[in-house]
């Protein structure tokens, strides 16, 4: 059985808030005439997949992958996701993800991580959180995330299972906010 865990857990007072688990292992895609896909195109579809595995993935507006570049943009209110999409998400599953400016910064930090873990391509990630009038900005290399972790996400490939597990506090969060995520307010339409 073939078995990636990735998992990161937010450690306040011991108790566990974040988890992402991929139970699936994915195979490679044939191309069009029966060949093996290109480098080019096994990037961009493991960057989807790994988009998709992404906690608060189904509220990404849009993204986009260029070269060694990654960039999220999230909907900006429950009522403009509505408005393109006809999932069953409650108003409470947004605001737990997009509620408040610490919830905001985990979902950036464990994006990040994610995404720097699974994708050993990626060099540079810019996500976008637009959020109660204000917009959340982190753009992170993947040696300054090194740098801020003091350690370094190897990307284990074997057939065995392999389990990943980053513990951090709420202090740690708090420095990545401090470091890389910038705020600034919107203008409201007239």
């Amino acid at each position: 059985m073939n078995r990636r865990s990735f998992s990161i857990f937010f450690v306040s007072d011991a108790f566990k808030v974040g988890h992402l688990v991929d139970e699936a292992h994915v195979v490679a895609h044939k191309a069009r005439y029966g060949e093996l896909d290109s480098s080019a195109t096994a990037y961009v579809n493991s960057f989807r997949r790994a988009v998709a595995r992404l906690k608060g993935s189904s509220y990404i507006k849009h993204y986009e992958l260029h070269n060694h570049s990654a960039s999220l943009y999230f909907y900006s209110s429950y009522t403009s996701f509505q408005k393109w999409n006809t999932s069953n998400t409650s108003v409470e599953s947004f605001e737990k993800l997009f509620g408040t400016k610490q919830a905001i910064c985990k979902l950036l930090f464990e994006a990040t991580v994610f995404m720097f873990k699974e994708l050993d391509f990626l060099e540079q990630i810019s996500i976008e959180i637009p959020s109660n009038g204000r917009l959340y900005t982190a753009s992170v290399t993947r040696n300054e995330l090194y740098e801020h972790l003091d350690c370094t996400l190897s990307h284990v490939k074997d057939d065995q299972s392999a389990h990943f597990y980053l513990f951090c506090r709420e202090a740690d969060v708090k420095r990545f906010a401090e470091q890389f995520v910038k705020m600034k307010r919107l203008r409201r339409k007239r």
